[in-house]
Parts: structure tokens; sequence; C-alpha cells
């Protein structure tokens, strides 16, 4: 992540929509030299990675905050960078280098923490803040921004006494190139959160606009990053909603792993991965969930 130029992030980085027209210069570079050799791309690889640093104080790069207008402007860019890259491929170099386009966007199941009605409807918005925010302007058959969130932006706009809505909008010409900008869809999943409904999220900045508050269960087994914990019957959840929400999309899993403290008997990175691996067979062959392959996370440690 994170490794824009800088001559491009002074001039604001994937908050300015001229970025799109850069990424598919740097996109029509790529495909001429590697496509003949290169038959899977992917475009951006978590942008909610990449968001992150105009919107959280997180320290990731380029740590511009501004909460609440960053993450959105990051992202729309973001989208658009995506789109214009697959639509380059289409016309340029499909034909020729029959090669496959997906985005990979970081993605985490949420669950609810209680059975109420309200942790139940935190918890799809959060899936919708989430997940829908990249992938329902790609697979959904209107395109844009799901309704809630749209909805939910709008409504904490005004209250904030912004005379729009602080999420940016598509044009119908920008619509109509997302819709469908992909070939399968890249996954990274690495854990579970529970979703309560709360007043402007307190924990995530980000679910601010929600009303969500996240959290995991201290007995849920963690490695060396404590964000990382084992929870593998979360995967089957989020390939079955995936599948119920787009249509049941070809699928790579492209990371899943766990983080260690660099041991070389690494007994938990074994068992972290050997019961994920379960719960996306069963997603596979009890739920019919579309998925071609899994990328363990990763290649080399880091």
């Amino acid at each position: 992540h994170w490794d824009l130029p800088q001559s491009l992030q002074d001039l604001g980085g994937w908050t300015n929509r001229v970025m799109a027209e850069y990424f598919e210069d740097y996109a029509k570079v790529l495909f001429t030299n590697f496509g003949d050799r290169v038959k899977k791309w992917i475009t951006i690889n978590e942008p909610t990675s990449i968001v992150f640093g105009y919107s959280l104080p997180l320290s990731m790069a380029p740590n511009v905050l501004t909460p609440g207008h960053g993450q959105y402007l990051a992202m729309h860019t973001i989208l658009l960078s995506h789109a214009r890259a697959y639509r380059l491929y289409d016309r340029e170099f499909r034909e020729t280098q029959q090669g496959k386009i997906a985005i990979a966007p970081s993605l985490t199941w949420i669950t609810p923490l209680t059975n109420t009605e309200e942790d139940n409807d935190a918890a799809e918005r959060a899936l919708q803040f989430s997940i829908g925010w990249i992938l329902h302007p790609i697979y959904n058959r209107d395109g844009d921004y799901p309704p809630l969130i749209k909805e939910w932006v709008e409504k904490k706009s005004v209250k904030e006494a912004y005379y729009r809505s602080r999420l940016p909008s598509f044009t119908q010409e920008e619509i109509q190139m997302l819709k469908g900008s992909v070939d399968f869809l890249g996954i990274n999943h690495f854990t579970t959160f529970q979703a309560s409904n709360t007043f402007e999220g307190k924990k995530m900045p980000y679910l601010k606009d929600a009303d969500v508050e996240l959290s995991q269960l201290p007995a849920w087994p963690c490695g060396a990053a404590t964000w990382n914990k084992m929870v593998p019957w979360g995967l089957r959840k989020l390939l079955n909603w995936i599948a119920r929400e787009y249509a049941n999309p070809l699928v790579l899993i492209t990371e899943n792993g766990y983080s260690d403290n660099g041991q070389l008997e690494d007994v938990d990175r074994i068992r972290f991965i050997n019961s994920y691996l379960n719960e996306m067979m069963k997603a596979i062959y009890e739920d019919g969930c579309n998925v071609f392959g899994y990328t363990a996370w990763s290649l080399m440690d880091n």
C-alpha cells in the first residue's frame, strides 16, 4: 500500500480526480509491457487501506486527516481509476492478451453484537458502508453507491450544516463505466467484527456516518497483530452474503492468513489457514459460492 509518487501526492493524491487519468496512463504502460505474460490483474489492492490515510488517525500514508470528507473523495477517485483501467483493457488489449481484470478489497465479516433489531440493522449498515461502498457501483444493476450510504451521509451532512452531501456523486456516464467493470472479484479477508448500534461510532471514525461501533470478542484467538483474530466461520458468512448481494460473482481469495511472532514452529498459523480453508470449502460445496481459488497471505513474511 501507500506507494503513490510524491509528485502525485502533491496534487492532493487520491482526493484529486485527475488521479484517475494518470492511473489509466499507468495501466496502459503495464498492459503494454507485461500483458503478454500477466493474465490476471488486480487494479487496486485494498482500497480502504489507501483511503484511511485521508481520514483516520492511524499514521497511514499520506496521513492527511480530513475525516468525513477525505475517505469519500479518495474512494471515489479509486473506483473511477479502476473503471478506466478496465475499459482501457477492453478497448485496446483484451482481444490480443485475453487477460482478466479485478479489484481486491479487504472485506471483513460483520455480525451483530446482540440479536436485537438495532444491532442487526447496525451490522447491515456496516456491511454496506464497508463492502457495498466498493462493490455496489460495480455489481448492482443500477450502479452507483448503495442507497443506504447516500441517505445516511446526506442526512449527517445536513445535520452538520453542509449544503450538499459529503459523499461525491457519479455522473451517469461514470455509473455506466463502473457497472460490470470486473471479470472476477479478489477478496482479502482476515477476521470478523461485531457491530452495535451507537450514536456516531466512537471506535471506528469511518463508521461515524453509519452510527455503528465495532468490536471483537476478547476470547477470539489472535496472532502478533491484535486485529488478526481467528474467526473462520466469518469467511463462510462473508462469501454467502456476497453471493446473495451480487448474484454470486466469480471470486478469488487474494489474501487470507495469520501473523505470528516469526517462530519456525507456527502451529497457530497452520490452524488458522486450515480452519479458514475448511469454511471456504463449505461455502463452495455446501452453499454454492462461486470461488475458484485461494492465495495464502503471504508469499513472504511481511
